[in-house]
């Protein structure tokens, strides 16, 4: 009898688990899957995505929505998948070119935060040259360079790019030396090798496709000549040892995400990969169709990173630094505070008029922005290569209230008679610093851009400007320009806010 019960407490034990496994699997997808992909629109990183979501929603009862969410190296997709909630509703694309950003910045995530269910397409590192330049081949490009050290100028998207280290493995077993000519992508910089403004490209063997006619690749990096290029000579034919490196692409989830969830998502993609539509994409690609589960996808993303490592390292990055943090800005901010007031009392002393709360709030004002530059300078430097980084824009608006706090400083002390009594601006200047607050608050909701038409337009009419066309045209001046400069021209990853 007690064997009995014992067998059907087992029994009902089992059965409730196995009710609770097939729940979760039918709860799942409860709702569209987004694929979240660090390049904009057209990338062959986003292409990839855009094909599976469209092959997935054979196999899928929910949507596939590609995300493109561009910035920061791939760190800004990383994070937004890192901090999403691990249900497996947010699937991250992730390619080769994410492992010198994750391991150069310290952003509280690492390559163990995330679990990579298969890697689907790989495709093996090129140099791409123009043909009517006068270095084409291998052979060319070799001789150059050692009789012209320094000379010949290589490009590719970034700086510590997958495409950057394949650079320095290559200068480094050929021992060479060349210039790194870094592009904000892939695009720009093959361009410049069309209009021979650059020697070597560094890529895949897709970067070519319809532009046969102008380019050529010298070398490619496998054990074996590619069917599709067999005139195309291997980096191992001219003594250097470069025979698996690949720009490997696929996807991955929060590491906490359910094992059932990660099942079906791992059926999911393995149904894909076997779909003719997919096939045709592979081969109109040219790239290497693969299916590398868990197991083997992880052990080559460890691979790469150990690899990607040494470098890193010799392209001059360093690994894992924690940025340090301003020190104590409390105090800093009060010493300021105190030798403002220190400098106003002075001067109001000797024009024999007192403080005014226009005086006190400006000079207030003046102290937060430079409190704020004071802790900028503590964000991490610019990536190597580059000349901007996370503190851009908060330096420059530090820089702008800076400004504006001095200008409304002068502007009450120079126009008050001796012995006078300052004007009362003091609501004036509450409204400005308000529009600030409720600018500082927008920023990460709405993004950059619409929190500064915000400010600009509010700034405008507190100070009682009223010709609107004119308010209108000038606001649309300001926003074109630091479009064109912050993410034209200088490639600001800007912050997009979360509502948008």
């Amino acid at each position: 009898m007690v064997e009995m019960k014992r067998f059907l407490f087992v029994l009902t034990v089992f059965v409730l688990v196995s009710a609770t496994s097939v729940a979760v699997k039918a709860d799942f997808p409860s709702k569209p899957i987004k694929i979240i992909v660090h390049t904009k629109p057209g990338g062959a990183v986003d292409l990839m995505a855009r094909q599976l979501a469209q092959v997935a929603s054979k196999y899928c009862d929910q949507p596939l929505v590609v995300i493109n969410k561009p910035g920061g190296s791939g760190l800004l997709a990383l994070a937004n998948v890192y901090k999403s909630k691990p249900d497996g509703h947010t699937l991250l694309a992730f390619p080769a070119a994410f492992l010198a950003p994750i391991q150069t910045t310290d952003i509280g995530f690492d390559i163990d935060s995330f679990y990579y269910i298969a890697c689907m397409t790989i495709s093996p590192e090129v140099i791409i040259t123009n043909i009517d330049s006068d270095i084409v081949t291998m052979e060319q490009i070799l001789e150059h360079a050692k009789a012209n050290p320094g000379v010949q100028k290589w490009c590719g998207p970034g700086s510590g790019s997958l495409d950057h280290l394949m650079g320095v493995k290559i200068w480094d077993k050929a021992d060479i030396s060349v210039k790194w000519i870094p592009y904000s992508g892939g695009g720009p910089a093959i361009v410049s090798v069309m209009g021979k403004h650059n020697d070597v490209y560094i890529g895949n063997p897709e970067d070519i496709l319809g532009r046969e006619s102008k380019l050529t690749i010298a070398a490619v990096s496998s054990k074996e000549r590619l069917p599709n290029f067999p005139g195309t000579p291997t980096f191992s034919e001219f003594g250097i040892d470069l025979t698996d490196d690949v720009m490997w692409r696929g996807f991955a989830v929060q590491k906490d995400t359910p094992s059932e969830t990660v099942e079906y998502l791992e059926d999911l993609l393995w149904k894909c990969s076997q779909d003719s539509l997919w096939l045709s994409y592979v081969e109109k690609t040219m790239v290497q169709g693969v299916f590398m589960r868990n197991d083997e996808f992880t052990e080559m993303v460890i691979r790469d990173a150990q690899s990607a490592q040494k470098y890193l390292k010799m392209a001059g990055f360093e690994l894992g630094s924690v940025p340090e943090t301003a020190p104590l800005p409390v105090l800093f901010f009060f010493a300021l505070m105190a030798a403002l007031l220190a400098a106003l009392f002075i001067i109001t002393k000797r024009k024999q008029t007192g403080l005014t709360g226009t005086l006190l709030i400006a000079a207030t004002g003046l102290a937060l922005a430079v409190l704020f530059y004071y802790i900028s300078l503590y964000f991490p430097a610019p990536r190597k290569g580059t000349f901007v980084g996370a503190a851009t824009v908060p330096q420059f608006w530090a820089v702008f209230m800076s400004a504006m706090a001095v200008l409304i400083l002068w502007n009450n002390i120079r126009t008050v008679p001796e012995g006078g009594k300052p004007a009362g601006r003091v609501r004036l200047v509450v409204m400005t610093i308000a529009i600030t607050a409720v600018y500082t608050v927008l920023m990460p909701l709405a993004g950059f851009f619409p929190a500064t038409l915000f400010l600009l337009a509010g700034g405008m009419l507190v100070l009682g400007y009223r010709k609107y066309l004119v308010m209108v045209t000038a606001i649309v001046i300001v926003m074109l320009f630091m479009y064109f400069i912050f993410s034209r021209l200088l490639m600001v990853p800007l912050p997009a806010g979360i509502l948008f």
